[in-house]
């Protein structure tokens, strides 16, 4: 069992998850904080736990708490809090895109645009839209997501863990591929995220 101090009432929280997620809501003074500090209690020693992703829970915190104050506009606090805690477990967590997000893709010689349907910090789903080549089971394949606002594309690297075939009887088939990530490093994984986190709250403001 993993456990950390309340920053906000200093009382002990416990929980197998802390060592997943970046926040947590305390169940005794029912604030979300920063998780930080946390330790693994055995019989004569404690060891703690360095987390190397402690820029960017800052980042989600501060990011969070504009969109609370500015622009989240949900019913009760309580309800702000049960969606930061389902966003900020990274792993777990699955965007799903609401509107027409193409990307480029490339898989060995060949460049296709895809439509991005749903993002997660390990792995996505994109739809073809014409008949083409598509990326063989466990290829690898290159994702270019060009992010409004930003100069630089976001870039990923991929492997292809299924297809969707088209049924025959269809006339215009769509092709919808799942793809694993692959050595994502901190500052990608950070641009990813800011991603994900900026089109979840945009479609609940």
């Amino acid at each position: 069992m993993f456990q950390m101090h309340c920053s906000n009432c200093e009382a002990v929280i416990k929980s197998s998850h802390l060592v997943e997620v970046q926040l947590f809501l305390c169940p005794q003074c029912k604030e979300i904080v920063i998780v930080d500090n946390v330790i693994i209690s055995k019989p004569k020693t404690s060891i703690n736990l360095y987390t190397p992703l402690k820029e960017l829970l800052l980042s989600a915190k501060e990011k969070f708490q504009l969109n609370k104050s500015n622009a989240l506009k949900l019913k009760t606090k309580h309800e702000v809090d049960q969606r930061l805690a389902k966003l900020l477990r990274r792993d777990d967590f699955r965007l799903n895109i609401s509107h027409d997000f193409f990307i480029q893709t490339t898989f060995g010689h060949h460049k296709r645009s895809a439509k991005l349907l749903n993002i997660s910090s390990t792995g996505a789903a994109i739809e073809f839209f014409e008949l083409g080549p598509l990326p063989e089971d466990e290829s690898e394949i290159n994702l270019q997501l060009l992010i409004p606002g930003q100069a630089e594309p976001l870039c990923l690297l991929a492997r292809a863990v299924w297809n969707g075939k088209p049924e025959k009887t269809e006339v215009s088939p769509t092709i919808t591929t799942g793809l694993q990530f692959l050595g994502i490093d901190e500052k990608t994984r950070t641009r990813l995220w800011d991603f994900i986190i900026v089109n979840e709250t945009s479609d609940h403001t």
